[in-house]
């Protein structure tokens, strides 16, 4: 009976203390429901691509031989005249005996013509003013060559400014008239006459060989066709925009019987997709810059999307029941679920959280959502989008400075920020891909262009937020020519 009793009296009393225990856990352990506003929607101007200036260079060449032809269709039949005996007893006329020659190097035209000198002397003769005035006259035909140098640059006002130098070179023997007894070398008579009008002559070329290279044209054809949208992928109807703003050419130079001139189209160079875009050409040309060192750098800029619904799910796959602890175990928070959208110039991240913290014998429990904000940016080495400075919003901090401080001061901000990555490298990849093809495939883009390059390098550019997407730009840098068909003619 006394043992009976003793028994009955300790069950009662380890109920006592195992209740008195559950109601001293149910008082230290405190729970607390989180339930921030979302950040307040800030209203931005639309995020505005900017490209990276280009230089695309147009290569135009025509052949001397061209030109050539042109001055002698020009330049023909009697090139000088005097007829006036009276002045100083000499007649002469110079004709073109034979078609020019053309050379050119570097920058420089040089030009051999042959030229055929008709001379008529007249010789008198008094013996005293009362005698018979003695008079004969005697023709000669002689030939000598002209030869012209000149040398060629480029104005701002697109025209080809020539300046030459002439001067000539007698045949084989100089001119004599033998008039009765007398022989009379002309050479002093007609080389002043001929040295006047070598310079007369050079003009006259110069103005020719200005006419005949138009280089105004060439540049306003290239200025007017890249203009127009290039279509790169019918799939995907793609475009390649190239919105020029200055133009430099390279010096005009000659070599292997061309003349050779690069123009520089400084460009905006921009892909876009989902149809033709509506371009309005600016057909005024810019003034002229020769440049020495032109260059066909360019920078293209590809750009991947990604939606916030798209993005979200790839989150939901990097952070849905995933478990984070902190402080030894101490702390510990297990996001449930996760939405991601765009506020102004960050983005914002929603978790559904639930967590706690112990200290003792007490613990802390929490519930709900927590809002972070984050600047995005271009990861170069992994080709993704991802996160810095990572940080509670103001209305989510108040919450957790009040009701769960110890996440507010653990590191769970800085654990979001190292998880976040959002992949844009297939997208970057086929961005390359196509436009690699296009410039190795060099297949006429339209029926005037040609475009012919290579793209050596992918450096990340700039991250816009959309109200419904993330917009990832690199630069595609390389080499770009474009070929205008039909366009290297005199």
């Amino acid at each position: 009976m006394i043992a009976y009793t003793v028994k009955a009296i300790f069950k009662l009393f380890i109920k006592t203390v195992l209740a008195t225990l559950l109601v001293f856990a149910q008082g230290c352990t405190k729970f607390s429901q989180l339930n921030p506003q979302a950040p307040t929607a800030i209203v931005t101007a639309p995020a505005v691509f900017a490209p990276k200036l280009s230089t695309i260079t147009v290569p135009v060449s025509f052949k001397v031989s061209a030109l050539e032809e042109k001055l002698n269709q020009q330049i023909t039949g009697i090139l000088y005249q005097d007829d006036n005996l009276e002045d100083d007893n000499l007649k002469v006329t110079v004709v073109k005996a034979g078609n020019l020659a053309m050379q050119a190097n570097g920058d420089k035209i040089y030009l051999t013509m042959p030229l055929r000198v008709s001379a008529t002397g007249r010789w008198r003769w008094e013996a005293c003013k009362m005698c018979p005035r003695l008079e004969k006259t005697e023709s000669t035909t002689f030939d000598v060559i002209v030869k012209n140098e000149s040398q060629l640059t480029l104005t701002e006002n697109y025209q080809v400014k020539s300046t030459s130098t002439s001067d000539f070179e007698w045949g084989s023997t100089k001119p004599v008239l033998t008039l009765g007894p007398l022989k009379i070398g002309l050479a002093s008579f007609i080389e002043p006459s001929l040295r006047a009008q070598m310079q007369t002559l050079a003009a006259q070329l110069d103005r020719e060989v200005q006419n005949r290279i138009k280089i105004k044209e060439y540049v306003q054809q290239a200025w007017n066709q890249v203009q127009q949208p290039i279509p790169l992928n019918k799939e995907l109807d793609a475009w390649l925009i190239i919105t020029p703003q200055a133009i430099k050419v390279s010096p005009l130079t000659a070599s292997n019987g061309d003349f050779l001139l690069q123009i520089g189209l400084s460009s905006y160079l921009q892909t876009v997709t989902n149809g033709k875009p509506q371009v309005k050409p600016n057909l005024i040309l810019p003034p002229l810059v020769t440049d020495n060192q032109l260059k066909n750098n360019i920078q293209i800029g590809v750009m991947g999307e990604i939606s916030y619904s798209h993005a979200t799910t790839i989150l939901k796959q990097q952070l849905t029941n995933k478990q984070f602890s902190f402080a030894d175990g101490k702390d510990q928070v297990t996001v449930h679920d996760v939405a991601l959208s765009g506020n102004g110039d960050k983005l914002v991240v929603m978790l559904d959280v639930t967590g706690h913290t112990k200290a003792g014998l007490f613990t802390k429990n929490i519930a709900g959502k927590i809002f972070l904000q984050a600047v995005p940016y271009l990861d170069a080495e992994t080709s993704s989008v991802r996160v810095r400075d990572v940080d509670f919003t103001l209305d989510t901090k108040d919450q957790l400075l009040k009701a769960a401080s110890w996440l507010a001061k653990n590191r769970f901000a800085q654990t979001i920020e190292e998880q976040v990555s959002l992949p844009f490298k297939t997208q970057l990849e086929e961005g390359h891909k196509l436009l690699q093809q296009n410039l190795d495939n060099a297949s006429r883009l339209n029926e005037s262009i040609k475009l012919t390059g290579q793209i050596t390098e992918i450096v990340p550019d700039a991250i816009y937020l959309t109200p419904t997407s993330i917009k990832a730009v690199v630069n595609a840098k390389g080499n770009l020519s474009a070929q205008i068909i039909g366009f290297s003619r005199l």
